[in-house]
């Protein structure tokens, strides 16, 4: 995937585990659609059946083999037909109530990307809403879809030839987030479905039944963003995958790590930092700055109205996240690196738990945090007429603060409440609501603010929930300033020019002795006081 050397997972996972189904020496994976499916209704490796499905002819017991789904069933009976033998499957090739922590379940989920890039062959089966939809085409009859034909007089007809893209729209498959990096990461795929069966690999776009010849491979035409380059300096193929996956859905909201674990790794291993709740650690400012298009609701634990993740995070809400940091360095990470440490200030920490005090830098990345460096190593600057020169959190606990889902693929986790200090603003003047504007993109349709100063003239702009808007508007509102930033792409590829930065402020709540993220602006620099109340530089615990 994106250009990683693949390593076998069999020498990263412990726990590997395959369906042998006739006799050969590779192996081959499912990636397919579990569905609205009781989980207890179908078979699925535990703990207490371990032994069983482990002896020779285990899967083949009636008790057993019924209550595999059709989909896995057929996946089994392809493979056996192209003559290998070991088929990978989640459900029966993971101990799925192995949920200690630590335990083979984690282990495995961490490092899906891999059983996926590893493999021979990739079974993507597309086609139905759930695991018991079957393989289409594997059987006589099951095929479900005929050829698009148009007869224009007799004896002349038209047929339509269409891409597997055509079907993308119609297919549960490439909505779910647990799909997302299983068909990322093989290097050779099998799709199933539209009626027929595609092929695709990394010099094919995609080869099909009824085509005589391949279609070339056109990484920029018919591939998503995400998977447009595999220039590891590129920051925007790593915004990428946060916005392809941001805006999938997921049957229980507890797997929003899980489903991106791969990814987590693909971070780690090419970009060098760790997801701390989703955001990048390493670039932890201008991951911050992820905006919506659309309206987001909050993402809760699962059958509660309890938030399960920071709101500070893309992971906190349900919606797609647009990234914007690919539009200021001509996506150089390299460039990124360098400008954040002059465009930021903040030294961000995130507490333990809420029963203690402790409390841990968000990031390991062995930059210097000593009297006059920020978080990224660069020097210190003056830029408020505010005494800054404290950072450190002060001790103490939290009471009655949410319990988010573990950071779980994270090797420094915390409590997902950061505590840090920065500016804080005050206003109250904001002008009428008006549609969301922007040229990047699909259409914004939150609500555009305008905040206006004590001189009446417009300082900044906030996007918002226009439900938010209906409810807490007129009241004065807090602004923290989390770095600087900018609104559009410096013209003349004069990006480090003063004329166009600006402070990125976000719009927070407090729900007590915690903040929650409201929206996102931007401020002009020389426009600071102006403000209603403010600037002060104050203690913030953001949730």
């Amino acid at each position: 995937m994106l250009g990683r050397p693949v390593e076998h997972p069999t020498n990263e996972i412990p726990s590997f585990r395959l369906i042998d189904v006739i006799d050969n020496c590779v192996y081959v994976t499912l990636s397919y659609v579990w569905g609205p499916i009781d989980p207890k209704t179908i078979l699925r490796l535990l703990l207490n059946n371990l032994s069983d499905l482990q002896r020779p002819g285990g899967l083949a017991r009636p008790q057993y083999y019924n209550q595999i789904p059709k989909t896995v069933q057929d996946a089994m009976e392809v493979v056996r037909r192209l003559d290998l033998r070991y088929l990978w499957v989640d459900s029966l090739c993971i101990i799925q109530d192995d949920d200690q922590k630590g335990g083979s379940k984690m282990d495995a989920i961490s490092k899906m990307d891999l059983v996926y890039g590893a493999a021979f062959l990739a079974i993507v089966a597309a086609a139905g809403k759930d695991a018991r939809a079957g393989i289409p085409g594997l059987y006589p009859g099951s095929r479900g879809e005929t050829q698009a034909i148009e007869e224009i007089y007799p004896g002349l007809r038209l047929a339509y030839k269409q891409t597997f893209q055509d079907y993308i729209a119609d297919e549960v498959y490439f909505t779910r987030g647990w799909t997302y990096q299983e068909h990322r990461s093989p290097i050779v795929s099998s799709y199933l479905y539209g009626g027929q069966t595609v092929f695709r690999c990394k010099g094919t776009d995609q080869w099909r039944e009824d085509v005589v010849c391949e279609e070339g491979y056109d990484e920029d035409q018919s591939e998503p963003a995400d998977r447009k380059t595999k220039d590891p300096d590129n920051i925007g193929q790593y915004e990428g995958l946060i916005q392809g996956y941001s805006k999938l859905a997921l049957g229980y909201q507890s797997d929003v790590h899980h489903a991106f674990a791969g990814m987590a790794r693909f971070f780690r291993t090419q970009l060098d930092t760790n997801l701390c709740h989703g955001i990048p650690d390493s670039f932890f400012d201008w991951f911050l700055l992820w905006a919506s298009q659309a309206p987001q609701q909050r993402r809760v634990r699962d059958f509660t109205t309890i938030p399960c993740a920071p709101s500070w995070s893309w992971a906190g809400w349900m919606g797609e996240a647009w990234p914007n940091i690919w539009n200021w360095y001509n996506r150089s990470v390299r460039n990124v690196r360098n400008a954040l440490k002059e465009r930021t200030w903040i030294i961000w920490y995130q507490r333990r738990a809420h029963d203690s005090e402790e409390y841990t830098l968000v990031s390991n990345s062995g930059y210097s945090f000593s009297k006059g460096h920020n978080f990224y190593g660069g020097r210190t600057q003056n830029r408020f007429p505010l005494d800054c020169s404290r950072t450190t959190p002060t001790p103490r606990k939290l009471l009655g603060a949410p319990e988010y889902y573990e950071d779980s693929h994270n090797p420094n986790p915390g409590s997902g409440f950061l505590q840090f200090w920065t500016v804080s603003l005050e206003a109250d003047d904001f002008g009428p609501p008006m549609p969301g504007l922007g040229t990047q993109g699909p259409k914004n349709t939150r609500t555009r603010v305008g905040i206006y100063g004590r001189n009446g003239r417009e300082l900044g702009v906030v996007f918002v929930n226009p439900e938010w808007y209906q409810i807490n508007v007129p009241e004065v509102h807090e602004f923290i300033l989390i770095c600087e930033g900018r609104d559009e792409r410096a013209r003349g590829g004069r990006f480090d020019e003063e004329d166009g930065w600006k402070y990125q402020m976000m719009l927070i709540e407090w729900k007590g002795a915690w903040a929650e993220r409201v929206g996102l602006g931007s401020l002009e620099k020389q426009d600071l006081n102006q403000a209603l109340e403010g600037p002060t530089w104050k203690e913030i615990i953001l949730g």
